[in-house]
């Protein structure tokens, strides 16, 4: 068993995860990034302590924003919602504090790993996980391995340029709403919202979800062309609308890929659940630590 920790822009999630990806204790907190890095490791370490006196579990596995030099558990880049988070080891922090053995890994490397240890990639050797939210992440994992590249920044193909523009700027969640917006002259839309009236038959957001689907399964297709996995899941809030969404970006991927490539790459939704964090963080702990 592991104490696990998740720390997000807005919200850190902890708890316990077994041997077997199996979640048995969760809780969250405000992460309160505004306060700095040093006092949410301190908080982090508050509320670590109780639970490791209680529990005795054999190590601490974090999964975190930002990029993360997975030796020493440095945060490389991208963490700006946490002030000063950037050159800090977590893993050292909690390590001093506990006297346990700690990873850390990015945040959508751990979806990645917990959708092939209890969601939509079990089973499978080569997939890639996309997560579609305010940006565009993903996780690589190639012969049942995490990919991180040579400075731990794989899979951040948010930042492709398709037709001069950053993907993820117009593929994602806040792409979708801003196009919304522009077409519409109304700044009350959101996902939920957007998709209601899609559903309706509203002509002005029809075009807009076409459109947006058609650049997120270029984006797709692209990833498909240079990784040939076996599967891709996809994962984000727009996972919510199931299997219409299913639908709908496998019929725009038939559009856009080559007749060679059509259903080479299985896309799936993602299914790990909430607390995929937690669950790909205790995976990734366990792979360090040679339990897998």
């Amino acid at each position: 068993m592991l104490l696990t920790f998740d720390i997000g822009g807005t919200q850190i999630k902890y708890g316990l995860v077994d041997e077997a990806g199996q979640v048995l204790l969760a809780h969250s907190m405000a992460t309160h990034g505004a306060a700095g890095a040093a006092a949410m490791l301190d908080r982090v370490r508050q509320v670590a302590a109780p639970l490791i006196a209680a529990y005795s579990p054999r190590g601490i596995a974090l999964s975190t924003l930002g990029l993360v030099a997975p030796q020493d558990g440095t945060i490389l880049a991208a963490a700006e919602a946490i002030p000063g988070y950037i050159g800090i080891s977590p893993k050292t922090s909690l390590e001093q504090a506990f006297d346990l053995p700690v990873t850390v890994e990015n945040d959508v490397n751990c979806v990645a790993l917990a959708e092939g240890w209890r969601g939509a990639a079990q089973g499978i050797a080569n997939y890639l996980a996309i997560a579609v939210g305010t940006g565009i992440g993903g996780g690589i994992v190639i012969d049942g391995r995490l990919y991180r590249g040579h400075r731990a920044a794989a899979g951040e193909w948010g930042y492709m340029r398709i037709d001069g523009r950053l993907w993820e700027d117009y593929a994602s969640m806040r792409g979708l709403v801003n196009a919304a917006i522009a077409a519409t002259n109304d700044a009350g839309w959101d996902g939920r919202s957007v998709f209601a009236a899609y559903d309706a038959g509203d002509a002005r957001l029809t075009a807009v979800v076409h459109g947006w689907l058609a650049l997120l399964a270029t984006g797709i297709a692209n990833l498909i062309y240079a990784f040939n996995p076996e599967r891709v899941v996809l994962g984000g809030g727009i996972t919510g609308r199931g299997a219409r969404f299913h639908k709908e970006i496998n019929a725009a991927l038939d559009e856009i890929l080559m007749p060679e490539f059509r259903g080479m790459s299985e896309v799936a939704l993602a299914s790990a659940g909430n607390h995929a964090g937690m669950i790909g963080a205790a995976r990734n702990w366990y792979f360090a630590h040679d339990d897998i």
